[in-house]
């Protein structure tokens, strides 16, 4: 009997601490990339001017053909307004047939 109130005294002290522990701590969604309902997000992951660079969400993505594009960097928005309708099909094909690893 003295054992098992022993062991129910360590589990109670035990979970006491593993729930204390992160009780202090506030939560960081800074590498959470969930993406909410009604939030427009781009169709690609990496640039449309520069397939190797991953979109970056601070960029205001360009829009064509009634989809938002992500770029890499605001640089990337000039080069893009300069193409011709072909060249930014091509671009964005390549863009999204690309696949983050």
């Amino acid at each position: 009997m003295k054992c098992m109130l022993k062991a129910l005294c360590v589990s109670a002290v035990g979970l006491g601490l593993l729930g204390g522990c992160a009780a202090g701590q506030k939560e960081d969604e800074s590498a959470c990339r969930e993406v909410k309902p009604g939030v427009v997000t781009t169709v690609n992951a990496f640039c449309v001017m520069v397939p190797e660079d991953p979109v970056d969400p601070s960029v205001t993505p360009v829009e064509w053909k009634g989809q938002k594009l992500g770029l890499c960097c605001e640089g990337c928005r000039g080069k893009w307004t300069r193409l011709t309708d072909a060249q930014k099909d091509a671009a964005v094909a390549k863009a999204i047939a690309k696949k983050a690893k």
